[in-house]
């Protein structure tokens, strides 16, 4: 356990259904993500949120509503549902004893004003007037389940989902130029639309689908891009190969799998 010290957890929650249509108010945005933490309680002084916009513009006042849960007598919360339906009352309240935490993130006074073009980042320290605000404070005090089995000696499991307030898109509108018919580490075209460097950096793990979000095939983490071309090594961002099969179609829409980063910065 960390004493009079400091610790920043990097979350990148997975969007896995739907991921290039817009979603409701009210939908699950993503469900229950686990991440570690150092044991102990610790005071959640820091958020940063780096949210991609919509075929590469930045996302405007796009409100959304983020809880933090732990397991309770050692059982992790059931899910919420899947991201971009509507959350229901019976798995709303399964979780009820489960949640430790809340943020309403107000995009308003949280969100850079898009001078990153293709990307909005959302902080809690804006560095002006309004950073001294409800709506921009978080300050809240966290603690794992210590008779939870699955997380590594020293550290505490924590979950993080997010309900929409506003009605965000993910889509990108850099679709594949041609089938592919080989799954594995390759370079896919997609000049057909948009510049896949305007939307895309390395590191980004991706989807592809049709336009309607169906046929969801995971395609693995960018080691390099051009305009026109995404390399992808088939593998998520923790080394597990997630593209051994499955074809994709001419113009499927090449989608962010994890669309948002969240750096937690915590104080003990």
């Amino acid at each position: 356990m960390i004493k009079g010290g400091y610790h920043l957890a990097k979350v990148r929650p997975t969007i896995d259904v739907l991921p290039n249509q817009a979603f409701d108010a009210g939908d699950v945005l993503f469900d229950w993500y686990a991440f570690e933490i150092p044991r102990g309680a610790c005071k959640l002084s820091t958020l940063n949120v780096i949210m991609p916009g919509t075929d590469t513009a930045a996302a405007a006042g796009i409100d959304m509503e983020l809880f933090f849960a732990t397991s309770v007598n050692g059982v992790a919360p059931t899910s919420l549902g899947d991201p971009n339906d509507a959350i229901t009352v019976v798995p709303a309240t399964a979780c009820k004893n489960h949640i430790i935490g809340h943020k309403y993130l107000d995009a308003d006074v949280m969100e850079n004003s898009d001078e990153l073009v293709s990307y909005n980042i959302w902080t809690n320290t804006l560095g002006n007037a309004t950073a001294t605000t409800d709506a921009a404070m978080v300050d809240m005090v966290l603690e794992g389940d210590p008779t939870y089995a699955g997380a590594t000696a020293g550290y505490q499991t924590i979950w993080v989902a997010a309900l929409t307030v506003g009605t965000p898109n993910h889509g990108t509108g850099v679709l594949l130029d041609g089938a592919v018919t080989s799954s594995g580490a390759q370079t896919l075209d997609v000049s057909e639309d948009q510049e896949a460097n305007h939307v895309f950096a390395i590191g980004d793990e991706l989807l592809a689908c049709a336009a309607n979000g169906s046929s969801v095939q995971k395609i693995g983490t960018i080691t390099s891009l051009t305009d026109d071309t995404v390399t992808i090594d088939a593998k998520d961002i923790f080394g597990t190969t997630v593209w051994s099969s499955g074809n994709l179609a001419d113009d499927d829409e090449i989608c962010f799998r994890r669309p948002f980063t969240f750096h937690l910065g915590f104080e003990y």
